[in-house]
């Protein structure tokens, strides 16, 4: 996610993430644990380097909505770590995740140390805040199908996992998971599910959602 060389006078980085992650503390998460909490203090930043977690908070049911998907390498509780305000919401480990924890001042530092790093990190911090935007304009305008759709997509380019050379791609989450993506409820997301076996895009097993068609999906989601 950061960039590939430094502004002039800068030292060059061939891969910034790596960089940043060689100070920070190594830590390991199982699939289920939390990684940072939602209203906690941000001392630190937490660095993805194996694994992808999902971002989440609650409604006021108690019924857990996700914000975003983190596959690796990348980098969760920047933006706090850097105006020292609390969580705004939770990180969820998803598989086992390698990662590396870098506090608040090791960030601010290394940033202020490698510009286009820091250009780089502002830059993803925006296009998260415009995805976010997008997805809350979409909860409005989209049905159900087109939004489960839209998510299988960018689940698969984000954290998808090659299972052989024939294309398909195997998403390790729960159907009750994709339903909190796709701002939905579960047996909506079933009922969608169960028409895309039918057509032969995907298949299901226990937390997995097996991307068959890709294709296929990418047509729907244009119609």
């Amino acid at each position: 996610m950061f960039g590939d060389s430094e502004a002039q006078g800068a030292t060059p980085l061939d891969d910034p993430l790596a960089a940043l992650a060689e100070i920070g503390v190594a830590a390991q998460f199982q699939a289920g644990e939390v990684i940072l909490r939602e209203g906690e203090p941000s001392t630190h930043a937490v660095l993805l380097r194996e694994g992808h977690a999902k971002v989440i908070t609650h409604s006021s049911d108690g019924t857990e909505v996700i914000l975003g998907l983190r596959g690796s390498p990348n980098i969760v509780g920047e933006l706090a770590a850097l105006d020292g305000r609390p969580r705004s919401a939770t990180v969820v480990a998803m598989t086992e995740v390698r990662a590396a924890i870098v506090t608040a001042t090791q960030l601010g530092d290394f940033l202020a140390a490698h510009p286009t790093a820091a250009a780089s990190v502002f830059h993803t911090v925006a296009t998260r805040l415009r995805e976010s935007d997008q997805r809350r304009q979409e909860l409005t305008t989209q049905p159900v199908a087109q939004r489960v759709v839209a998510r299988l997509i960018e689940l698969t380019e984000e954290i998808g996992i090659p299972n052989d050379a024939s294309g398909v791609v195997r998403l390790d989450l729960s159907q009750q998971e994709l339903a909190s993506w796709a701002g939905a409820s579960r047996e909506a997301v079933v009922q969608v599910l169960n028409k895309l076996r039918q057509q032969g895009a995907v298949s299901t097993a226990r937390r997995q959602i097996i991307i068959k068609d890709i294709d296929s999906l990418k047509a729907m989601a244009a119609d």
